[in-house]
């Protein structure tokens, strides 16, 4: 028991460095910037009493893949896709701009069925990128695949990159350790004591690709009504559907909100809002580039639990996040700047590259993303409803992941069955995350221990 009998004051929402929980339009993001997003004709709001076949909530990947891929599966239906803000404007256009095939929920996939069925995930997984290629060879969104590196900053987590190695030469997949003197040909920095790199990942700038499919769902006939914050959703025959300004009626809906899903009462203990911040560097100059290498601009990300991850722009930056997820009480998505978190991370680029020492940051931003406990996602259908369908719990990784939901998901809709519908994240069970202060409290708890035991060291 706390003293006095009551919980502390640190356990609720009144961190004062916490910005406002307002629903605001601009994010000092460098993808919206550099994609021309603003000046983007934000689409009108569906008003009034409205019908469609099949009604599509959230407008980020996971929604625009699936309007996509149901414009072919239902040819001539009425597909309407509601977004609250603008499509992109939540995790899919605030991300690290990382697009790896295999991630989120491979090592689960792998433990519980073995390398055959992981290496179908895998595969799935990559037909997902292979649409992002599809996708930037008509819409340009900055696409490179140069691998990723993996890289350690302790020697306790070598024996890990080890068998994740093993892990991928079991399912067929190549992946190359490296050594210290390894990782300095390829970064120049005193950080890291070993790696792994990973084949087939790739970089991009998420923001041109959101407003690219955009485009790519329109011009298909989906119907794409922005400024359309769904306030409630309701199951049944039809499926109703309340915005701020119209009722929709629809044959079927899909879910596709991943962190924002808890806002309207849907897996709120199940989906863990969780925050990213990320940063952008001013452009370096050539000595600083030759200062650090980098020369493969391959994706970076380490290996501790709060990791930093960074990569390479196409203007010569760098964007880098990660470092802290903080949880906010009650599944508050966070928005704007959280200056903890943003300096910590400054921080620790210097202490990976102190030759930037001096270095200009121009843009600072955050955003939500939907974690489930053991950091799988879930698609499926909602409940007992026959005619709700969701993706959810993309767990930081969902740039690529998205793509291959949005396969399942129009599939799920049209009443087709294949390989992809028979992956098991398909209908799988999120495990229980509790009710809140006691989610709060864990999550605490957890940040706590991270800290204080040195599992997170910024050195």
């Amino acid at each position: 028991m706390f003293a006095g009998g009551v919980l502390p004051r640190w356990l609720f929402s009144n961190d004062p460095d916490r910005p406002p929980a307002l629903y605001e339009f601009y994010v000092d993001s460098f993808w919206m910037d550099s994609a021309g997003a603003w000046q983007e004709p934000v689409r009108p709001p569906l008003r009034g009493s409205q019908k469609a076949d099949v009604a599509i909530v959230g407008g980020g990947f996971c929604g625009m893949a699936t309007a996509y891929h149901l414009a072919s599966l239902l040819p001539g239906k009425r597909i309407v896709l509601l977004e609250g803000a603008r499509c992109g404007y939540g995790a899919s256009g605030r991300n690290g701009g990382f697009a790896d095939p295999g991630m989120p929920g491979l090592g689960w996939v792998y433990d519980e069925f073995g390398p055959e069925v992981a290496r179908a995930y895998w595969d799935a997984t990559a037909l997902g990128l292979t649409q992002i290629h599809a996708f930037a060879s008509e819409y340009d969104c900055d696409l490179e695949v140069n691998g990723s590196l993996e890289l350690a900053t302790d020697e306790a987590h070598l024996d890990d990159l080890v068998a994740q190695q093993r892990r991928y030469q079991s399912m067929g997949l190549g992946a190359e350790l490296l050594d210290r003197a390894a990782v300095r040909r390829a970064i120049a920095s005193e950080r890291f004591v070993g790696g792994l790199r990973i084949p087939g990942h790739a970089i991009l700038n998420p923001a041109k690709l959101a407003l690219g499919m955009r485009r790519a769902i329109e011009s298909v006939g989906v119907v794409v009504s922005e400024r359309s914050k769904v306030l409630a959703i309701e199951p049944g025959h039809p499926v109703r559907i309340r915005t701020e300004y119209a009722d929709v009626e629809a044959a079927k809906a899909v879910i596709a909100l991943n962190g924002y899903a808890p806002q309207i009462g849907l897996f709120e203990q199940r989906i863990l809002p969780l925050t990213n911040y990320v940063c952008a560097t001013e452009p370096l100059s050539a000595k600083q580039r030759e200062a650090i290498g980098w020369n493969g601009r391959e994706g970076i990300a380490d290996t501790r639990t709060e990791f930093m991850y960074l990569r390479p722009t196409r203007d010569g930056r760098i964007v880098f996040g990660g470092e802290s997820a903080p949880y906010f009480y009650g599944g508050s998505p966070a928005t704007g700047v959280y200056r903890p978190s943003i300096e910590r991370l400054q921080k620790s680029l210097l202490v990976t590259f102190p030759q930037l020492e001096g270095v200009g940051f121009t843009h600072a931003w955050g955003g939500t993303m939907g974690f489930t406990r053991d950091f799988v996602p879930s698609i499926g259908r909602l409940g007992d409803a026959d005619d709700v369908f969701y993706g959810v719990g993309f767990c930081g990784e969902g740039v690529v992941m998205t793509q291959l939901a949005g396969m399942i998901l129009a599939r799920l809709v049209a009443g087709e069955e294949d390989s992809l519908t028979r992956l098991p994240i398909v209908g799988r069970q999120m495990p229980w995350l509790g009710p809140e202060p006691l989610r709060s409290l864990v999550v605490r708890l957890t940040e706590w221990a991270l800290v204080t035991l040195g599992v997170n060291p910024v050195r």
